[in-house]
């Protein structure tokens, strides 16, 4: 009997070594989300109907590919690439025709401040200031953003930006976070703005202030001219 509650007292013992063990290594949660989707699978099987599994057999096999250790990263690094380049390359054409046009107008608004002898603190702060700040943050924020969005959002209605948030949830994990940050990350290069409303897609209260505070490190169109100007200023006055 006595053998027996030892024998029992280290079984005991073993499983608490070993729950401890997961406690430490995170294998708990990994439990905790494996049993949640597998309760999803199972609601699934039960209640979801498929007219054509050749359509789901597809999509297990793009998400093999887009997914993958291997091969994940680099499409994902290839394809944000081509968004970025897109943004870039397409944006200087109609940055320069807004600014062009901004700039004809301010030459007859000055025109007309001086043929009614306005002072030169009203032309400054009317034109110089607010018409001239004004127009130049249309001519470089408006056209990355007619651009950038749309093709993130192409990339949503085919549905490869969850894989991204897929690939990207263990590296994220690691500092705290949520690999839907990513996607909140990629959008603040439009726009910060837009980016910290999108951090309503992070369901954890803790992860989604994460988001909203790091999201605030990511340079979108409006930050970049300054960046420049600042950047500039400091390796000139360096050299």
């Amino acid at each position: 009997m006595e053998q027996q509650h030892a024998i029992n007292g280290s079984s005991a013992l073993d499983s608490l070594i070993a729950s401890a063990g997961k406690l430490t290594s995170g294998g708990i949660r990994d439990d905790i989300v494996g049993g949640i989707y597998a309760v999803s699978a199972s609601i699934c099987r039960e209640a979801v109907t498929y007219r054509d599994r050749s359509k789901l057999k597809s999509t297990h096999k793009l998400d093999q590919i887009v997914t993958s250790k291997i091969w994940g990263f680099p499409i994902m690094l290839a394809i944000l690439g081509a968004v970025f380049w897109i943004t870039i390359a397409g944006a200087n054409y109609p940055s320069g025709w807004l600014a062009s046009l901004f700039g004809f107008i301010e030459g007859y608004l000055t025109a007309g401040f001086q043929a009614v002898g306005a002072p030169a603190w009203l032309h400054g702060v009317l034109v110089l200031g607010l018409y001239r700040g004004t127009s130049w943050v249309i001519s470089v924020m408006l056209p990355p953003m007619a651009i950038f969005f749309p093709v993130f959002a192409l990339l949503e209605n085919f549905g490869y930006l969850p894989r991204v948030a897929f690939n990207m949830d263990r590296l994220f994990k690691k500092s705290g976070g949520h690999g839907k940050q990513a996607l909140t990350m990629s959008m603040g290069f439009g726009c910060n703005a837009a980016a910290i409303l999108s951090t309503r897609i992070i369901e954890s209260p803790r992860e989604r202030m994460l988001a909203i505070l790091t999201n605030n490190f990511v340079p979108c169109n409006g930050r970049w001219p300054t960046l420049i100007l600042l950047a500039s200023l400091f390796m000139a006055g360096g050299a």
